[in-house]
């Protein structure tokens, strides 16, 4: 059994009210969400509305701010569970009616777009284990861990939903060393934790998947679904062209530079490329450096690897020259940040 989200290179927009559950915190905080938004370009109103959407840039912009003000590592950890199915809309009305855990998980995955991540998901057997696993599809800096963690939760949490009961699990997976908050995994999976593992992922008995669920309704799903479908389609409208890039540069390692090698994927020119940016308020220089100070961010914080690899998986010459970048791009050495 092997069900995964879409790979497709289009990038869809995110519905502006998935941010709600971080308002929420930084009001406790004693911050003010309403400065965070604008500085991300994002109007105040904006969550509030049930149909406006945000580009991927604007999100994460936002999201980067509101980590930064908080300074609560563990946050990710601490929305997920909110993430419950009714708050997903017409996907969780899918979702919870389809006739068993594996088809939740296909319609989630399906429509991975309107649950508001930034990673690819799958399910798996192996020896009669299911595995929830989630990779990023997108360089994300400051927000590497907190959307793994996030990601992990609610999708646990989608599956307790569906169930109507608390899954119990075998096993949870983080690629990160253990943080200072490695308890909270415990409180929130109930299993054993496995730091510095090889994935990010979180295992149970395979039994559960094909259980029925308490409120599956076959009809009822396939009418949901088709609904998500072409909310899915207005979302694919407005796709930028700057996105479609960053995926295309993320799967050529140690390429990140060669626009030529991108204009001859896309089958255009560098020219094209560049007046199309321009159109979207960047450049393929400025796209580049902000991929490469957000996997440089990534590296530092969840691997140990050292600044001669990361160098070399960026496209620098040596580590004094990613070095001397990394300290333009944040105003620190990168010792400094694994520090």
């Amino acid at each position: 059994m092997l069900i995964t989200t879409s790979e497709s290179s289009g990038i869809r927009r995110h519905r502006a009210y998935g941010l709600s559950p971080v308002i929420t915190v930084v009001r406790e905080a004693g911050l003010d969400p309403v400065a965070m938004l604008e500085r991300a370009g994002i109007p105040a109103d904006a969550p509030d509305d049930p149909e406006y959407t945000l580009s991927l840039r604007e999100e994460l912009a936002f999201m980067e701010d509101a980590l930064q003000a908080l300074q609560q590592p563990d946050l990710g950890l601490q929305l997920g569970p909110r993430y419950h199915l009714p708050f997903y809309g017409m996907l969780g009305l899918a979702a919870m009616t389809s006739a068993n855990l594996a088809e939740t998980f296909r319609v989630v995955f399906k429509y991975i777009h309107l649950t508001w991540s930034f990673m690819n998901w799958s399910l798996r057997s192996e020896d009669g284990v299911a595995i929830i696993h989630l990779q990023k599809r997108r360089d994300l800096g400051n927000c590497y861990q907190y959307m793994v963690d996030r990601g992990l939760a609610a999708s646990y949490t989608i599956a307790c939903d569906a169930l109507g009961y608390t899954l119990p699990l075998l096993e949870v997976n983080v690629m990160q060393p253990a943080p200072a908050y490695a308890e909270r995994y415990q409180e929130i999976f109930r299993c054993p934790v496995n730091f510095s593992a090889g994935s990010n992922d979180f295992r149970f008995e395979e039994r559960y998947v094909h259980e029925p669920l308490q409120q599956a309704e076959t009809e009822s799903s396939r009418i949901f679904e088709a609904q998500c479908e072409q909310i899915c389609a207005a979302l694919d409208e407005g796709g930028g062209f700057t996105e479609v890039i960053r995926q295309h540069l993320l799967q050529l390692p140690n390429q990140v530079s060669s626009l030529e090698r991108i204009a001859e994927r896309l089958h255009t020119t560098p020219r094209t490329i560049q007046r199309k940016l321009a159109q979207e308020n960047t450049s393929y220089h400025e796209l580049v450096e902000n991929i490469r100070r957000n996997l440089a961010i990534e590296y530092l914080k969840t691997t140990a690897l050292s600044l001669e690899d990361i160098a070399a998986r960026l496209g620098y010459a040596d580590a004094p020259s990613f070095s001397h970048a990394f300290k333009r791009w944040t105003g620190s050495s990168p010792g400094a940040l694994r520090a």
